[in-house]
């Protein structure tokens, strides 16, 4: 009788062990999809780029605008009233860093832009302007804006119809730099739009004279451009 009862006891134990123990299991495995499904998300999240530090190199852009020049422009002296068009292929150098130099003011990544312009002369001696620029660009750069200053400066050469008669340009070959700053603003990883300012002096570095006197444009104005990155 006592190993009867023995018997019995241990049966009912067992079974009750026995549904515990699948009750535990069943509830590790519902369990466990929603613990793998939080990790990665929380890991998607956290490797997102931000659209300001996008990982692509290369940027294309068309902009236009307008310049004004009444500086060092000739006797008489022209003023000038410029309308450019350009288009700019920017090539991203080195990633962001600086980010612990003093305070991370300076955070930010550098580009090389190569860009052609055609400016049409509204008022002046000249009726149009073509050229090319090359040079740097720094983009300051901030965790979670969308919004990158910029500073730039470039040199270049180009060809216009030059009028030294009236006070314009002394020869139809000239060379040019400019700097400029503003910002850039990413409407999408893709998109992007700039407004900025940008000053341009145009000159032939005194190669027409002594038949002509060197007589440069110095323009500054406002230029906007749409860019996309790839």
């Amino acid at each position: 009788m006592r190993n009867l009862n023995e018997c019995a006891v241990s049966s009912l134990f067992g079974a009750g062990m026995t549904k515990t123990l699948w009750l535990c299991l069943a509830v590790l495995a519902l369990s466990l999809p929603r613990a793998m499904a939080g990790t990665e998300m929380t890991d998607t999240k956290e490797m997102k780029p931000l659209s300001c530090c996008s990982e692509k190199d290369w940027t294309f852009e068309l902009g236009s605008g307008v310049t004004f020049s009444n500086v060092r422009s000739g006797q008489p002296n022209q003023a000038y009233t410029i309308v450019p068009i350009s288009l700019t292929a920017s090539l991203k150098l080195d990633d962001v860093s600086l980010d612990n130099f003093a305070g991370g003011v300076f955070r930010g990544y550098s580009e090389f832009y190569f860009r052609g312009d055609y400016e049409q002369i509204v008022h002046g001696p000249e009726n149009h302007y073509e050229g090319i620029l090359v040079g740097p660009r720094y983009n300051f750069v901030q965790p979670g804006w969308k919004l990158v200053p910029y500073a730039e400066g470039g040199v270049g050469i180009g060809f216009a119809d030059s009028n030294p008669a009236w006070g314009g340009l002394g020869q139809d070959f000239n060379f040019s730099f400019e700097v400029g700053a503003g910002a850039k603003y990413n409407i999408n990883d893709d998109w992007f739009v700039r407004l900025g300012v940008e000053y341009q002096h145009v000159s032939n570095a005194g190669l027409s004279e002594p038949q002509f006197a060197n007589h440069p444009i110095d323009a500054l104005g406002p230029k906007l451009s749409f860019g996309y990155s790839f």
